[in-house]
């Protein structure tokens, strides 16, 4: 009984051991940073002015074509065409689908694979009831305390303005890229991108046009956000979840509400829901990993023991990670629902009652592992499980080490201000049109050079959507930069 003893106290601190050992070697070496900072020169104030006046465009997409605000479309375009002269009458523009922009800046060097850089001209709505709360009002384009607001700000128009304000300014100064660079704007990314960005991919790839990396919206620097870190941290996604809503129907007698059955329609909606939030899906670290060994040591170590030792706390992981719904995103497939719908009165049993219920899908998943185990999980014939909305599979995940991506995080550090600035790759939560173009590149990055702090980040889909007008400047100086060094014949060498 002693031998057992002593050799079950050896093993365990053995155990610890390789735990603390693998948690202090856990942390990306970062090697000094001999990057130059740039100058660039802007017109800031009117590219300011420019972009906030581009905010005045109520362009809301609608899951119906037909109920879409084309004419707030149509004179966005008729708005970017007099502002940027120089892009829209000596490059090459091509409309798509109507409304989308494929724009073609040639370069000297066939040679070289183009790169692609992705913007949306599409917004969500304003919920309704809630315009009181804004501070200014979403389609105002309102510069004020230092910032620019209005429905769009972050979510996608910087974006779009961004790459047309940093084309223009290279233009000016007659510079003449050596690698194609290629820009497209779609007109319907926040319901699916099926006539914008999905037409916009499937005229390259009749064209056999292959991208050395694409970039896109969906990274963003945030300061102050991170838990434990004090720097502005740099989000590059290599990549993205899947996106899926489910439909759940169950169909009832009806009736009066002093004779219920056992469980109402309703009540039978209630429960699958239940079942499914009591029942997630299991965790896999793997795609937050880096994320956390890029943060360094400023992570709590408990934390960083877990991400350093999957292999021992995944099974468990739901049980000791903070339950942060940020990080919670990144490691498993999430279930909201979203929508419910039964009866029209308060005493009237509902004949039919309706649940959807929303899921960003892990990569490793797929709509139907996501389907098979709503049916499990629900374990019950009375209610229908159907698809609802636009669907889309999980993303590849870039390489960190490609030309791209050291690209990106290159003029990262040449432009924003910080020193002490982190660059990490992150999964993104979200969806973006870069997934629509996987089968035309290895490579596709989601990152805009905004940067949020505190509450803005409530900004995206939500209430005094906002970017100070400091960190759109900044975000113009990237697209600035990343396509001299990525294009410039100095550079565009790989």
């Amino acid at each position: 009984m002693k031998k057992l003893a002593l050799t079950l106290l050896f093993s365990l601190a053995v155990l610890i051991t390789v735990l603390v050992v693998r948690t202090a070697q856990f942390t990306k070496t970062i090697p000094p940073n001999t990057i130059t900072k740039v100058n660039i020169a802007i017109d800031e104030e009117n590219a300011t002015r420019r972009f906030a006046q581009s905010l005045t465009f109520a362009t809301i997409s609608n899951q119906n074509p037909q109920l879409a605000n084309i004419s707030a479309l149509n004179e966005l375009r008729s708005y970017l065409n007099e502002n940027f002269p120089r892009v829209f009458n000596q490059l090459s523009v091509e409309t798509v689908s109507d409304y989308s922009y494929l724009i073609e800046w040639r370069g000297t060097n066939k040679k070289l694979k183009p790169i692609l850089l992705l913007s949306h001209m599409d917004v969500v709505p304003v919920i309704p009831g809630t315009e009181s709360e804004w501070q200014h009002p979403p389609f105002a384009g309102i510069i004020s305390d230092g910032y620019v607001w209005g429905r769009g700000a972050v979510d996608d128009k910087a974006g779009v303005l961004g790459i047309l304000e940093a084309a223009e300014t290279l233009l000016s100064q007659s510079f003449t890229p050596e690698r194609t660079i290629y820009f497209a704007f779609g007109h319907d990314e926040e319901v699916g991108g099926l006539q914008g960005a999905v037409k916009i991919a499937e005229l390259l790839e009749q064209r056999e046009i292959a991208f050395e990396f694409v970039m896109d919206e969906g990274g963003i620097i945030v300061d102050g956000i991170v838990p434990g870190i004090n720097a502005p941290v740099a989000l590059i996604g290599p990549g993205e979840k899947g996106y899926l809503s489910l439909k759940l129907t169950a169909t009832g007698t009806g009736g009066h509400s002093s004779q219920p059955p056992a469980y109402t329609a309703a009540g039978l909606i209630a429960r699958a829901v239940y079942r499914l939030q009591e029942n997630p899906f299991p965790m896999d670290l793997s795609y937050t990993s880096a994320f956390i060994q890029n943060l360094g040591r400023d992570i709590p170590f408990a934390q960083r023991m877990v991400f350093a030792n999957t292999w021992l706390f995944e099974p468990i992981a739901d049980k000791i990670l903070p339950p942060i719904p940020a990080l919670i995103a990144g490691t498993r497939t999430t279930t909201a629902p979203t929508m419910l719908k039964a009866s029209v009165k308060d005493n009237v049993l509902p004949i039919n009652a309706e649940a959807v219920i929303n899921f960003r899908i892990l990569p490793g998943e797929t709509s139907h592992s996501v389907i098979a185990h709503v049916v499990k999980t629900i374990d019950d014939d009375q209610i229908k499980v159907e698809p609802y909305g636009f669907s889309s599979e999980p993303s590849t995940i870039a390489s960190t080490d490609s030309y791209g991506y050291q690209q990106i995080k290159k003029t990262i550090h040449q432009v924003i201000d910080d020193k002490n600035i982190i660059i990490a790759p992150k999964l993104v939560i979200g969806a973006t049109d870069a997934r629509h173009f996987k089968n035309l590149t290895e490579n596709s990055y989601r990152f805009m050079g905004v940067t949020l702090q505190g509450d803005e980040i409530k900004g995206f889909h939500g209430t005094n959507e906002r970017v100070s007008v400091k960190s759109y400047l900044d975000a113009v100086k990237v697209y600035y930069q990343l396509i001299k060094n990525t294009t410039a014949a100095e550079s565009a060498s790989h």
